[in-house]
């Protein structure tokens, strides 16, 4: 009797154990499925990833991997030197126009005497679309010996929208005061609607002529270059430059301002031998006075000596 009992007993034990097994199994499975259908889908049917979400607040230019904001004034800062002032002069017109720029303001000056050479010097104000400003600084290292080059950028992205909100708001008030005037019939309410609506009118056109004006600057990048015509171009050593070229560089340096210096030293003496002349002209007649009075004052002490007192 006792062992029908135990049987009975391990029957109902095992049967309570798949029971179990079978509910937990589906509980994970149903709780799986939830999971996968609460995920947002990450891959389109290509196997490509989705695209995400982009962030709010911050406005992109065209390159979607960059997250510069899209109003930002960029200005570049080059000086380079030429030992062919012209003919570099050529080839930074035809980079320009290549890159659909244009010359906004320059200046030329043909008479920059240095080490006795009628060197030139040049500044330019050249204004290039943002898009092509890293082509063209890249292409500007072949037509000469860039020295420096900085480059500055203004976000006026929350300055642009201000504008943007305030020019809203004026068209807005122009709207109602426009409509006011359809239905004003006194004579003093109409003059006080048109003085309103002169005074938005001019407010108007100043924030939409401030709106091109950053457009204007945002699109077209400025590049403030100077161009030196120079007797030898600098060397451009830096601390990765290998020890045998800073040697070589070195003597080729030392060698060269030692020319310089003797041809400088004859072209000053050259300068200078007409001044000789008329300077030791001046010094011989001056020494001929002086040894003519001292002569004198000798004769005189002689005459006193010998006169018998």
């Amino acid at each position: 009797m006792r062992n029908k009992k135990l049987s009975f007993v391990l029957v109902l034990f095992l049967v309570f154990n798949l029971i179990f097994a079978g509910c937990s199994s589906n509980k994970n499975e149903s709780a799986t499925e939830e999971v996968q259908n609460s995920a947002p889908d990450m891959a389109t049917d290509s196997g490509s990833v989705a695209p995400q979400p982009e962030m709010e607040g911050i406005d992109y230019i065209s390159d979607p991997k960059s997250i510069e904001p899209d109003k930002i004034i960029t200005t570049v800062s080059i000086y380079m030197q030429t030992k062919d002032f012209m003919p570099t002069v050529e080839k930074l017109n035809s980079l320009i126009e290549k890159h659909k720029g244009y010359i906004e303001t320059s200046n030329i000056s043909y008479n920059n005497y240095v080490y006795s050479s009628a060197l030139k010097h040049s500044e330019y104000t050249i204004r290039i679309p943002r898009e092509n400003l890293s082509n063209f600084k890249n292409e500007l290292t072949e037509i000469g010996n860039i020295i420096s080059e900085n480059t500055s950028k203004m976000d006026i992205t929350k300055q642009y929208r201000d504008t943007q909100s305030r020019l809203k708001v004026l068209e807005t008030k122009e709207a109602r005061i426009l409509a006011l005037l359809e239905k004003a019939e006194k004579m003093e309410d109409i003059i006080a609607l048109e003085n309103q609506l002169s005074t938005i009118i001019y407010d108007k056109e100043n924030l939409t002529a401030n709106i091109m004006n950053m457009d204007d600057s945002v699109n077209y990048s400025t590049v403030n270059f100077q161009l030196e015509e120079v007797a030898k171009l600098s060397s451009g050593d830096n601390i990765k430059t290998p020890f045998g070229t800073r040697v070589m560089n070195a003597l080729k340096e030392s060698a060269y301002y030692a020319r310089r210096f003797f041809e400088d030293a004859i072209i000053a003496l050259i300068y200078f031998f007409p001044y000789g002349i008329v300077i030791s002209i001046i010094g011989y007649l001056v020494l001929k006075i002086i040894k003519r009075r001292k002569g004198k004052s000798i004769r005189k002490d002689a005459n006193k000596d010998q006169t018998p007192h």
